[in-house]
């Protein structure tokens, strides 16, 4: 009978070990997969936080020191709240975050106490189960569809059911193989996200160049260019010649456009903005001027999003005002963000120029698909008493990549 009982704990003990090394395995696995990744955001490092607190734990319980893994195991779930929290805000969700992570935090605090102070090893297992019900509470509250959360919900039933192992024998150890599950779940549906939203970008984008070519190619614009060249023949004959060139150089840039789904150099851009620019001041409208504030220029950016905001400038700035003649693009790094400005100092006034009456406004909307989708960059426009204030923010990392 005593043989039978010393086998049956070395079964346990080598199925223990067992475990312990294949998760050890697949956590490294996804571990060096995701710090491989090339996004590499806010959502990805507390994910790489969690896999590294689940490694330390795997570590101290091949070495057959329980307590400590399981601090390390006990701190696991307020990681993961961080993580869905960005996974969230991510996909544009609202709530309160904080919350459940401060009650994540608390009750890891509660498994440290039991775990560093209590020996009753059901007490131990119970207080890991009730982290885990938190977190699928969290998971059934949140602002997001259910469905959406179904792996998350999946992956959260492994380490409950650890737990539950543990309260019913204390010799068996697989919460680690029950997160470690947990985490391959999570991150195999990271991945099928991914994949997802980088299709739907890709279907947005080509849908874009569509829309991009309706609104930024105005005929009315290119048959008044024309026109103003033509009148320039016979008045300043010098100025034809760089006109013609500003001309195909504005057309050349918004074709290219259409095509280029990397960033750009912004000094690539700006030479768009440039050609749009001296076109537009041989047109009969009012004068104005053009102020470059680059405190930074070394970075990239999507074609056709300086542009459009200085045209809008041009004709619904300063063109439909009675007051102010000067437009201002600024450039400027700050908090992780390169930002560009597109200031006028046009007061709404309306006048009564009827190239502006009949020139059609150019659309923010594709701006800020570009810009979302090439670069995960924000749009916004500030109307002042002063003017309006156009504002690109690019997150600093991808507007420094090199790779376009």
């Amino acid at each position: 009978m005593d043989f039978d009982t010393i086998d049956f704990n070395n079964v346990i003990t080598i199925a223990n070990l067992i475990c312990t090394f294949v998760s050890m395995i697949l956590t490294g696995v996804v571990m060096l997969t995701a710090i491989q990744m090339k996004l590499h955001n806010i959502r990805m490092g507390w994910f790489i936080a969690s896999v590294c607190l689940v490694m330390g734990g795997l570590m101290f319980q091949l070495s057959a020191t329980l307590v400590y893994s399981r601090v390390f195991y006990a701190l696991f779930p307020p990681f993961f709240a961080l993580y869905f929290i960005e996974t969230e805000r991510e996909a544009g969700q609202k709530w309160d975050g904080v919350f459940w992570t401060t009650v994540q935090t608390l009750f890891a605090v509660l498994v440290l106490i039991f775990v560093i102070f209590g020996d009753d090893e059901f007490f131990i297992y119970g207080a890991f189960l009730l982290q885990y019900i938190v977190a699928i509470i969290m998971l059934l509250f949140s602002s997001k569809k259910i469905s959406a959360s179904i792996g998350f919900l999946l992956g959260t039933m492994f380490p409950v059911i650890a737990s539950f192992i543990g309260m019913a024998d204390d010799r068996l150890h697989f919460m680690g193989l029950g997160i470690t599950v947990m985490l391959l779940i999570i991150f195999f549906g990271y991945q099928m996200d991914m994949e997802r939203d980088l299709l739907n970008k890709q279907v947005e984008l080509s849908e874009n160049k569509v829309s991009l070519l309706m609104e930024q190619i105005h005929p009315h614009f290119i048959y008044n260019s024309l026109q103003q060249i033509a009148l320039l023949c016979d008045e300043e004959p010098e100025s034809v010649k760089p006109a013609i060139y500003d001309f195909s150089s504005y057309l050349r840039k918004n074709f290219e456009a259409l095509t280029n789904e990397k960033m750009i150099p912004f000094l690539q851009e700006m030479e768009h903005v440039d050609a749009y620019v001296k076109l537009s001041q041989i047109l009969p409208s009012r004068n104005f001027t053009i102020k470059k504030e680059f405190e930074t220029t070394d970075f990239n950016i999507p074609a056709l999003t300086v542009q459009p905001l200085v045209e809008n400038a041009i004709y619904y700035g300063i063109g439909m005002s009675s007051e102010g003649d000067e437009i201002k693009i600024i450039t400027q790094e700050e908090g992780g963000y390169v930002i560009i400005k597109v200031v006028d100092d046009g007061r709404g006034k309306k006048t009564e120029l009827s190239t502006q009456k009949k020139h059609k406004s150019v659309g923010t909307k594709n701006v800020k698909t570009r810009l979302k989708i090439l670069c995960n960059g924000e749009y916004t426009l500030n109307k002042t008493p002063d003017g309006t204030e156009s504002i690109i923010k690019i997150p600093l990392d991808l507007a420094k990549n090199r790779q376009i």
